[in-house]
Formats: structure tokens, sequence, C-alpha cells
């Protein structure tokens, strides 16, 4: 294993060294950023798709980002693979005292409580350290991920609902003033509609922040548990086109709910 993955860490200096490729040796962190967001998301897809195959070769992509960032920080004098393999190496050895120390943690939920205050103590940063903890949640994160990283920071503060029936409460709460937002009269008069679909943005904006809540109260990531949603009405919307007989657009609402629920009869009875 560590030979082929030297023999690939080459491969990528080739690729960047004088006489190597044009378009590897003009790259940058920058320009390189959106490659490694779109391969996230193609290692996401491949382990939706439970195909291990295609797992491989997405991680193949992935790994080709962070060589290949590495290489450039490397030319550019920074530090070099080792140095990022040495540094995330003895992160996870500090981070895991009960695994290469003596220390002995019974549940996953001590380990992340400990991971975190950890992690508080490492901080180099004194503006970081004295700031406020969520802030550090990466805004480059997808909201619905953002929303739960925030939660859980506020959480390890002790800033928590007492259970989970208060969690449906703010839902139900957040749920009534969106729809007071939506029925309000500035939304018919053109004088007002815009700062009123602002406020309406603001509440529903409230509403999927509890959502995420309530997940996180089930320990179910909101992003995993939307995209399955999304692969759900894929798979039934898929089958409404296969059955249907005309075209989608040229059917009554009626009709297409009617075929909605063929296919989501047809497309349950497949598993």
């Amino acid at each position: 294993m560590t030979k082929k993955l030297d023999e690939f860490i080459e491969t990528i200096a080739r690729l960047r060294a004088p006489d190597g490729c044009p378009w590897d040796r003009e790259q940058t962190h920058k320009t390189l950023g959106r490659y490694l967001i779109e391969e996230s998301y193609e290692v996401l897809e491949a382990i939706h798709g439970e195909d291990p195959a295609k797992l491989k070769e997405e991680l193949g992509d992935l790994l080709l980002q962070i060589v290949l960032n590495a290489q450039v920080a490397k030319d550019n004098g920074d530090f070099d693979i080792d140095d990022v393999a040495e540094s995330i190496n003895t992160k996870m050895i500090s981070r895991h005292p009960h695994v290469f120390g003596d220390q002995k943690l019974d549940s996953a939920d001590q380990v992340r409580v400990q991971w975190e205050t950890i992690k508080e103590s490492e901080l180099s940063d004194p503006e970081a350290r004295n700031g406020s903890i969520i802030d550090r949640v990466p805004r480059a994160l997808p909201s619905l991920l953002q929303a739960l990283k925030v939660s859980e920071k506020a959480v390890s503060q002790g800033f928590e609902w007492h259970n989970e029936g208060e969690v449906w409460d703010k839902l139900v709460s957040e749920v009534n003033e969106l729809r007071e937002a939506i029925s309000d009269p500035d939304m018919e008069a053109p004088e007002t509609v815009e700062k009123a679909r602002e406020e309406v943005e603001l509440e529903l904006g409230d509403v999927l922040f509890c959502l995420v809540n309530v997940a996180r109260w089930h320990k179910i990531n909101p992003e995993e548990s939307l995209i399955k949603a999304i692969d759900k009405f894929k798979s039934r919307y898929r089958k409404m086109e296969e059955i249907s007989d005309e075209p989608l657009n040229s059917l009554s609402k009626d009709q297409l709910g009617k075929l909605w629920l063929k296919a989501k009869a047809e497309v349950a009875a497949r598993k």
C-alpha cells in the first residue's frame, strides 16, 4: 500500500515539474478549491449508491486533490504530504487518549465530548480561543450541516432544551409563525411585498433550523436525510415518466396525483 501511494505522489510531482503538464503546473490552492468540493460530493454520491467499485474510484479522485494540493504547498515551500500525514496522525493520537493512553471511556457520547474539549485546548490562535465558539464552524459548509454544527457547538456549552417535547413545541411555534408571515396582507401589496417576503424567508429559516435540531436529537445527519429524500423522490418521478403513456406536462393535476401514487407503489414493490 505504501509503495503504491509513494508512486502516486511521485506521479503528481512529475506532473507539477517544470517539464510536466501545463494545466497541473498552473494550479493553485484557490483554483483547486472547486474540484475538492466536487470530488467530495461525488464520494458521497458513491456512498449513497452503495457501489464499492464507484466508491474506490471516487476516493481516488479525492485523494488526487489532497496530494495535488500538498504538492502545490511543497512547490511553494510551505509543507509536503509527509507533513500533512504527520500532522493528522499526531492529532488523532492526541484526541484519543482512551486508545493511546490510560484514560477509559465507556460510550461514543463521552468520546465526542472529550474530542471537543481537547480540540478547544489545541487552539493556537488566542483570538479564536477567546472568540465565540460558534464562529469556529466554517460558513462554507452546506447550510443544513452548518446548522447542525452550530447547534452542536451551542449544546456543548449547555445551551439545550430540557427534553425532546420542547424541541417539538418550538417547531410547532416556528411553523405557525411561518404561516402567519405567509398569510400577512403585506404579501399581496406591491409596495410591501419585498419586505414581507424577507420576513417569510427568515421564518422559513427558523423552521429549517428547528428541524435540524429535531434530527440532532435523534442523532440523524439532516444533510444525509435530505439527500435520501431527494433520491426517493427522483426514483418515484422516474417511474412516473416510465409508466405514463403521455408526457407528464400534458396531464392534469388529478392525473399526475394518481400516477404518482401508482409509481410510489411500484417503486415500493421493488424493494
